[in-house]
């Protein structure tokens, strides 16, 4: 059976969040603007799998400014993609991710597209998210569906995090042209 691609309500929303997001970390990228991902520098760490605790995540206050998406095969959500109207006009991608046996089978790509569709749709200049350098497989994702590194915060995450090596990637896909 095919997997779809649907708007979701919360609840719907918030099942496909118990799906298997974590990846795994191997390096920490030195990111670099202008450069392609692949010639940013790793440094190598002892490997390990990362996830985030599915009940500390805020699957944040849904209305008419934003839309929710899941990916479902048979029925069961496999993945599943928030975007909201941001403070500057941009589409605040979140909640993204796709569970880990379905990963590679463009199911990302077609919860993008559907993300890109929403914001053209509601007159949006583009599409905005954050990911971390830890986070290799997403930021090449990133880069191939279009996006440009717009941001680097080394500090966004020291408040909570003091030793951490995670550095805040954001990306931006500005739906004008020249941008």
């Amino acid at each position: 059976m095919p997997v779809i691609i649907q708007r979701a309500a919360p609840l719907l929303f918030d099942t496909a969040g118990k799906a298997d997001f974590s990846f795994e970390v191997d390096a920490y990228l030195e990111p670099a603007f202008g450069a392609p991902v692949s010639e940013w520098q790793r440094i190598a760490t002892e490997p390990y799998v990362k996830s985030y605790d599915k009940a500390d995540e805020d699957d944040g206050e849904w209305d008419d400014d934003s839309a929710l998406f899941v990916a479902l095969l048979d029925g069961a959500p496999i993945g599943r993609l928030s975007v909201t109207r941001n403070w500057n006009g941009y589409g605040l991608l979140d909640h993204f991710g796709v569970d880990r046996p379905h990963r590679t089978s463009g199911i990302g790509h077609r919860l993008f597209d559907h993300a890109k569709s929403w914001a053209r749709e509601q007159g949006l200049p583009g599409l905005s998210l954050e990911t971390q350098n830890n986070n290799l497989t997403a930021c090449r994702f990133y880069e191939r569906q279009g996006f440009q590194l717009g941001g680097i915060d080394r500090f966004f995450y020291r408040g909570l995090y003091p030793d951490t090596r995670e550095i805040a990637l954001f990306w931006y896909l500005p739906f004008m042209p020249n941008a």
